[in-house]
């Protein structure tokens, strides 16, 4: 069977304007998890099975849900599934911006070692009422005071419970890293915290004692995606959330984010996002 070029790239605003997408994971149904072949994804998406049982290709390992569990899919992992039994739980899929910063550390940190973690009954219970609360909220079409402000919160709140879960796991369970792995995580968590400050890859690298070359070949052949695309990628959603969120002019914005040529943060922009940063906002602000 002949290969495709390049491995699908699917972006949760093809399907939403809500920067959202929950689904119930009903073993009667096919899930929005089964629907596709081997693809990436521009956002995360959480896994929270309550019971069942669903087997998945993540990153070329087979991943196996088995009963009460959460697991998280990180943008640009390459993944499809392709067995589930009798599996009940939640899809969520979530956009970047969604997500407290704090929050994404820890799942990109854990996450890379691929591994279902078990959730006990009480947590399972609390997870469960507040991803059905969210949907509730999601699936309502009145246009009620404070509603996106209260769904974005509501997002924060699930959020914030998938993270502490993690965390606990970590801390009980000493993982074991390869070096390709403590590199990716250390520089993962490197651009969080300067992304508006350091934006060469060749400054990551020195920080890390290795040549931008080596820090080049681990980030991409664990993630799919070069050194380079990382800094763009939060470069750009903070820009969004600027873009957004405030009232600040695309000079202020561009200076915001580290770049004192605002003529050249537009060019970056749009060469990103296919969008100019003034038609972005007026186009999410509708």
């Amino acid at each position: 069977m002949p290969q495709n070029p390049v491995i699908p790239l699917h972006s949760l605003s093809d399907r939403t304007n809500l920067g959202l997408e929950i689904h119930r994971i009903d073993a009667k149904k096919s899930t929005e998890v089964a629907r596709y072949g081997a693809h990436r994804d521009d956002h995360y998406i959480f896994i929270f099975q309550k019971s069942g049982n669903i087997k998945m290709m993540i990153d070329f390992q087979e991943v196996n849900f088995e009963g009460c569990v959460i697991f998280c899919i990180l943008p640009g992992q390459i993944h499809h599934s392709y067995t589930s039994f009798d599996s009940q739980g939640w899809f969520i899929a979530t956009d970047l911006a969604s997500l407290d910063d704090s929050y994404r550390a820890v799942f990109e940190d854990y996450m890379a070692h691929s591994e279902p973690v078990p959730v006990n009954e009480k947590t399972a219970e609390i997870l469960d009422k507040s991803i059905e609360l969210l949907f509730e909220m999601l699936g309502s079409q009145e246009d009620l005071p404070f509603q996106q402000a209260a769904l974005r919160s509501m997002i924060q709140v699930c959020a914030g419970g998938f993270a502490t879960v993690f965390q606990q796991h970590k801390q009980q369970h000493s993982l074991g890293n390869s070096r390709p792995v403590i590199i990716n995580n250390a520089f993962k968590k490197m651009v969080l915290g300067n992304f508006k400050t350091i934006k060469s890859p060749a400054e990551y690298a020195e920080a890390l004692n290795i040549t931008p070359s080596y820090l080049n070949e681990v980030v991409k052949s664990i993630s799919g995606f070069s050194v380079s695309y990382w800094i763009q990628r939060e470069v750009i959603m903070e820009a969004k959330r600027l873009l957004y969120y405030t009232n600040l002019n695309i000079k202020e914005i561009s200076f915001q984010i580290g770049y004192t040529d605002p003529t050249y943060f537009s060019r970056l922009f749009h060469k990103v996002t296919g969008s100019y940063p003034a038609a972005f906002r007026k186009e999410y602000r509708k």
